[in-house]
């Protein structure tokens, strides 16, 4: 058998968890070794309990685990285990890395520096437009953004990343094969063929509330610095934010306005010493990264409908027409062509939010027909 299902095998047996997965390939040499041993070699290798040993020589185990290395063959599903050598260089080395992901798209570039963008769900418009703004520019300049695909700030940041030209990567608390939230279909589907949606739970696992602080791990570990965007005095993203004090990675903070709710967790971070930044160029700045890349990506007619294809579906559900403009526009200048599509409404009513828009001063028309928030 080839290493890689051997590592699976290895690796889904109940009750191996990392610790005695690493012991006995300390005792016994390899995962061949492993995997071929006799049961009298598992006797006197310290911590291995009797029914740890009946998994481990299982036929029915064995036999099991490889339909599920086929399938996961079949589905196209990427997967790697902390022993393989294509597993991330940056967690294989955190407190309690995962013994392996899985993984829809690509992994993370270890060349590239990535920052792991993360917030409140219930976040306000400003959030919205922040998270949309640093993904964008950041991506733009070759940053990889790293967040959970959650409501809120998690998915405005993988917007922006992907309006930005740039790679995403996202950090799911279920399965792989499952979209969670299911409202962020074409996001979950955008973010494969721009970058890799990962995960260390079973493929078909549904979202459970405990397993969001354990992947939270994964998105510091693989991020060099954590950017948070609104947060509440208690919340997931200042776990996020500790872990990756913990992990030794840097921590930016978008700041918040002093007695609004989401602004407690932000301010509560900056006078612990995080970084307050106020434009994605402090952070290229702080990691000497050009701000005028090579790679820097010119936008066509035909890149801004792109665009707003991505964005069309993140639009339901929203308000007013007024508000989705300003929404499509909060990032960089969009055509009145590309805001009918997405909106799915008609020119003409576009046409008229745009003018009630610029009259107070929220619009601008930084070109023939486009147009950007002030």
């Amino acid at each position: 058998m080839e290493e890689e299902s051997i590592a699976y095998w290895l690796c889904t047996r109940p009750g191996i968890g990392i610790k005695k997965a690493r012991l006995l390939l300390e005792k016994l040499g390899s995962l061949s070794a492993v995997y071929e041993a006799e049961p009298s070699q598992f006797l006197h290798i310290p911590g291995l309990s009797q029914a740890c040993i009946r998994e481990l020589v299982s036929e029915a185990g064995r036999e099991t685990a490889q339909r599920e290395w086929e399938e996961l063959r079949k589905r196209k599903i990427g997967y790697f285990s902390c022993f393989g050598k294509d597993y991330p260089e940056r967690l294989r080395w955190l407190y309690q890395p995962p013994k392996h992901l899985y993984v829809k798209g690509k992994l993370p570039e270890a060349s590239r520096r990535a920052v792991g963008i993360v917030g409140a769900r219930d976040c306000t418009s400003y959030g919205r437009d922040m998270a949309r703004l640093f993904g964008c520019r950041l991506a733009r300049a070759g940053v990889e953004i790293i967040s959970g695909m959650a409501k809120g700030i998690d998915g405005w940041a993988h917007q922006g990343a992907l309006e930005g030209g740039g790679r995403t990567y996202a950090v799911l608390g279920c399965g792989v094969e499952v979209c969670y939230p299911a409202e962020h279909r074409r996001l979950y589907e955008s973010i494969q063929k721009n970058g890799g949606i990962l995960s260390e739970f079973p493929i078909e696992m549904k979202a459970k509330a405990a397993f969001f602080p354990m992947r939270n791990r994964i998105i510091s570990g693989l991020s060099d610095g954590i950017l948070v965007v609104e947060a509440r005095e208690r919340s997931g993203s200042l776990i996020t934010a500790d872990a990756a004090l913990e992990q030794g990675k840097d921590v930016f903070v978008v700041p918040g306005r002093i007695g609004d709710v989401l602004s407690v967790g932000c301010n509560r971070l900056i006078r612990q010493g995080a970084i307050p930044v106020t434009a994605p160029e402090e952070i290229l700045e702080y990691y000497g990264i050009d701000m005028v890349p090579d790679r820097k990506r010119e936008y066509s007619d035909n890149d801004m409908n792109i665009c707003s294809e991505e964005a069309s579906s993140f639009m339901e559900g929203m308000g007013t027409v007024e508000e989705k403009i300003l929404a499509c526009a909060a990032v960089m200048p969009i055509h009145i062509d590309a805001l009918a599509a997405t909106l799915k409404v008609s020119r003409t009513d576009v046409m008229k939010g745009v003018l009630r828009l610029k009259k107070e001063n929220k619009l601008r028309e930084t070109a023939r027909g486009y147009f950007m928030c002030y």
